[in-house]
């Protein structure tokens, strides 16, 4: 039933509907037309693998590097957002000078999220994606122009792939900067020591020494290159020492090298229930929570057989004969050191009466002979670092550079008018229910009832007049205007089976609401029964009935009977509707309210009633003056007309309320001007059409416009 009801509002507001989805298409094509058009260009880039570049850089040695190239993270969410930072937005806006209407530039945020003002306008902006299912992304790029889309979407990608190369070579080029200041010091060390024994030589005129001097010489510097290749090679186990015991440092439960793995079975019996433990902890947590008993069992399971496993990765590494073995060499070697420093004190102190120069001249040899060495093992670490520099490539490959578009992506006509058309349907309807909601006049004959619960005699539906008359003598008896007439007509006579119904004052709340017509049609359908009936015109201020007829007049009517100017017999006039006779108002009174409640008018309705068969009164609004009221006491019954869709509850609560005061009940309630096809009764007319058509009788269409 509420669906019914619905179903008849938006009929009933059907135009308003129809005028909102016209104005949103329109509105949607006009701004197709009218808004800037937007280009769109897009370039494809491969995420490649590091892979190859590991294996190439670990066979070279730089282990170290191809370990810190294998950390790196190859998500390709982390690829969007890097390509997408401030900085590298900010490079392309500056080499591609992007500028507003003010001439300033774009922000990166303007580039990544234009806003909607700045998709009306067509404004310069990217977006980046990955293309599903595979390691490729979409660089798309907008503007109003496709040469610009063009530009931006290919210049993003150069500056991406730049500042990813820039960041996979800071490492190596920090290291390479570091080499080359270092080969410079020890570059001018070198040359320092060299002219430093050119100037000994220079100065002492050595240009040859005994046997003995030789011997002593050659001794000594046998000792102090012993020394001082001692003194490098305990620098060296120091270093492998200190390496491996960092190494022992970095190891502990949670990263366990395969090496210890594969040497030490207790270590890997720990590791393997660890991890069996992880993985059963893992498999709860489908259908268990963390605070779960199952889950803190294997936690505290996994907390024990984690310190169980630190205990024995400790035990392994006080065991280590690798460090055990440097220990021991190293020993060796500061005992060796400390012997061959003694030879050295005993050496010099035998030749102590070897000129100062010569052993300066010998340390200046050694010196430059350290400073040589030295020089060499930093131009052997500067070439492996230059190749790892060339090895680290960006990880961004263009496969796809970008075209420039044949027509414009947005904004689209046919989408614009979809989204119009929709937008005019949501918004038509909306205000069509709104419309409904606050609009309280009474629509259909249930909503009658609620609000006056008096007899309802019936409904009369809209029909199309012919000009201005509106009066049914001329309609066919299967007329549904015709037929609801008689409904009426025989409401009213069942309802005063008790006390014949010679005399009926018909009236409505405000002008306009169809009583005048209501009253000759009723009076013409109670002349078609045979019925000898007269249509009074008591509306003695806008007086009607008169037009309803070609061959009536107001020249003279009720005001002269009323003053005597003339009989009934001489006031009344034919309508052209066999037994159909009418009394006009006649010409309007200067004071018609005391015409009304005069004992004449009382006196000629009660005459009246003796001459004819049926009295139809058409008396004023009721809400707008009394007349009807005071001329409801002499009639046997009134019958208030009220109009479909336009008189409010308010008001026939009032004309309610004014009938209770009066001490008056009508004899019916009438809803004129009811729409079948826009109330929700379209079904009755539909069915009282069809049942016509199949007797074969004429039933015209009653849905058209015009009024009753």
């Amino acid at each position: 039933m509420e669906l019914l009801k619905l179903y008849a509002a938006l009929l009933r507001r059907r135009w308003l509907v129809l005028e909102a989805i016209v104005f949103f298409t329109a509105a949607g094509g006009a701004l197709a037309m009218l808004l800037p058009k937007n280009y769109e260009a897009s370039a494809r880039v491969l995420v490649n693998s590091s892979d190859t570049a590991m294996s190439i850089l670990s066979d070279l040695g730089l282990s170290e590097v191809a370990a810190g190239l294998s950390n790196a993270s190859d998500d390709i969410t982390n690829k969007i957002s890097l390509a997408t930072t401030r900085p590298v937005l900010d490079e392309v806006i500056w080499r591609l000078q992007l500028r507003d209407d003010d001439g300033k530039l774009y922000t990166a945020e303007q580039l990544l999220v234009p806003g909607l003002t700045g998709e009306l306008e067509a404004r310069p902006g990217i977006s980046i994606t990955q293309q599903q299912g595979t390691d490729i992304l979409v660089f798309q790029a907008r503007a109003d122009d496709p040469e610009l889309a063009r530009l931006l979407a290919d210049t993003l990608v150069k500056v991406a792939v730049q500042q990813s190369q820039k960041r996979a070579r800071a490492d190596t080029a920090s290291a390479r900067k570091f080499i080359e200041q270092q080969l410079g010091v020890v570059r001018e060390e070198f040359d320092q020591a060299m002219a430093q024994i050119a100037d000994a030589k220079a100065r002492d005129e050595v240009l040859d020494i005994d046997a003995e001097m030789k011997a002593a010489i050659a001794r000594l510097s046998e000792l102090m290159l012993a020394y001082e290749e001692n003194a490098a090679a305990i620098e060296e186990t120091r270093a492998r020492l200190a390496e491996a015991r960092a190494y022992q440092r970095k190891e502990t439960g949670g990263a366990v090298s395969p090496e210890t793995l594969a040497t030490n079975a207790k270590v890997a019996d720990i590791q393997a229930r660890l991890t069996d433990l992880k993985a059963d902890r893992a498999k709860q947590l489908t259908d268990k929570t963390e605070k779960h008993p199952d889950i803190a069992r294997i936690d505290e399971m996994i907390a024990a057989t984690e310190a169980e496993l630190q205990a024995a990765i400790e035990e392994q590494h006080a065991l280590d004969p690798g460090v055990a073995e440097l220990e021991a060499k190293l020993a060796g070697l500061v005992k060796k050191g400390k012997e061959i420093d003694a030879g050295i004190q005993r050496t010099t102190k035998q030749f102590s009466a070897y000129p100062e120069k010569l052993r300066e001249f010998s340390q200046l040899e050694l010196a430059a002979g350290a400073a040589e060495e030295v020089y060499k093992a930093l131009q052997e670490q500067r070439y492996q670092v230059g190749v790892a520099e060339a090895m680290l490539v960006s990880d961004l490959q263009l496969v796809e550079p970008a075209k420039a578009p044949d027509k414009h992506s947005s904004p689209r006509l046919l989408v614009n008018l979809v989204l119009g058309f929709g937008l005019g349907v949501g918004s038509g309807v909306g205000l069509a229910f709104l419309f409904e909601y606050v609009d309280d006049s009474v629509k259909g004959p249930e909503e009658l009832t609620e609000a006056w619960p008096a007899p309802r005699l019936g409904v009369v539906p809209r029909f199309k007049a012919e000009g201005d008359r509106r009066v049914i003598d001329r309609l066919p008896n299967t007329h549904p205007v015709v037929e609801a007439y008689r409904t009426i007509r025989n409401g009213l006579l069942f309802a005063s089976l008790d006390k014949p119904l010679e005399l009926v004052a018909v009236t409505s709340a405000l002008p306009g609401e169809g009583k005048s017509t209501f009253s000759v049609n009723l009076a013409v359908s109670f002349a078609r029964e045979g019925k000898r009936v007269l249509l009074v015109d008591c509306d003695l201020r806008r007086p009607i009935q008169h037009r309803n007829f070609p061959t009536t007049s107001n020249h003279r009517g009720l005001t002269d009977v009323l003053a005597r100017k003339a009989t009934v017999e001489e006031a009344v006039q034919a309508t052209g509707v066999e037994g159909l006779s009418l009394l006009s108002s006649g010409p309007t009174p200067g004071d018609p309210a005391r015409l009304v409640e005069s004992l004449r008018l009382r006196q000629l309705l009660i005459d009246l009633r003796k001459s004819w068969d049926v009295v139809v009164v058409d008396t004023p609004p009721a809400l707008v003056v009394a007349d009807a009221l005071i001329i409801g006491r002499a009639a046997d019954g009134v019958v208030v007309v009220v109009e479909s869709g336009s008189t409010s509850r308010k008001l026939l609560a009032d004309l309610r309320g004014r009938f209770q005061t009066s001490g008056l009940e009508p004899i019916g309630l009438v809803l004129n001007k009811l729409d079948f096809f826009t109330s929700g009764y379209g079904h009755y007319a539909r069915a009282y059409q069809k049942y016509h058509h199949d007797t074969g009788g004429d039933a015209p269409n009653t849905h058209s416009g015009g009024a009753a």
